[in-house]
């Protein structure tokens, strides 16, 4: 017998109350688009097997060596991010999307709806980028106004360049799990060079 069940859907829309119930005795998976989405757990599920979300990511993953070296350029330009932060009102720290900016070319997560949806349920993103487990995402109105703002900034984009130079490019060759997309930060970088860039993955 499995420890887990698993749902689709349009079965989770149909049976909400009785799977919820269900799940208070062993954890639900919900399935979309025939791949796993979501889980539904008990509340002491939950509480007991993730404490922390620094706790589910183990030592040696490859953002977990990757992200001290990240966030240590990111704090050498704090002055820049705040600057811009404060000129276009953004709603969440500019650090922290620089991370997600990142996290989308490392993935090649293909749309900023995609991205925001993984900070549902992503463990790993929502540790990378500094988000608490029980911290609620933020609206996707103010994180997509936020992106705008720095990919529309050059001195960012060029920031993100340099992390990815400097940081991402010679390391990845020893982390295959990666997919840089490198034509996606191209075509970020050619709407401030007036170049003529890869179609924008991003929107």
């Amino acid at each position: 017998m499995e420890r887990y069940a698993k749902v689709g859907m349009q079965e989770l829309d149909q049976r909400l109350a009785k799977i919820v119930e269900a799940a208070r005795k062993r954890p639900v998976s919900v399935y979309r688009y025939g791949a796993p989405w979501v889980w539904i757990v008990s509340q002491d599920d939950w509480q007991s097997a993730l404490k922390e979300v620094d706790s589910c990511i183990p030592p040696g993953h490859s953002l977990a060596l990757l992200k001290p070296r990240v966030e240590a350029l990111l704090h050498a330009e704090r002055a820049l991010l705040a600057e811009l932060a404060e000129r276009h009102a953004m709603h969440i720290a500019p650090e922290a999307m620089m991370q997600l900016l990142l996290l989308q070319l490392l993935y090649a997560v293909p749309s900023e709806k995609q991205l925001h949806e993984q900070l549902n349920y992503n463990l790993l993103f929502r540790w990378f980028v500094g988000l608490e487990l029980k911290a609620r995402i933020w609206p996707f109105g103010q994180f997509s106004h936020d992106l705008d703002v720095l990919l529309g900034s050059e001195q960012a984009v060029r920031l993100l360049q340099r992390i990815v130079d400097e940081v991402c490019s010679g390391a990845l060759a020893q982390m295959p799990e990666f997919s840089l997309n490198l034509a996606l930060l191209h075509s970020w970088l050619a709407k401030h060079t007036g170049q003529r860039g890869s179609p924008d993955k991003h929107a």
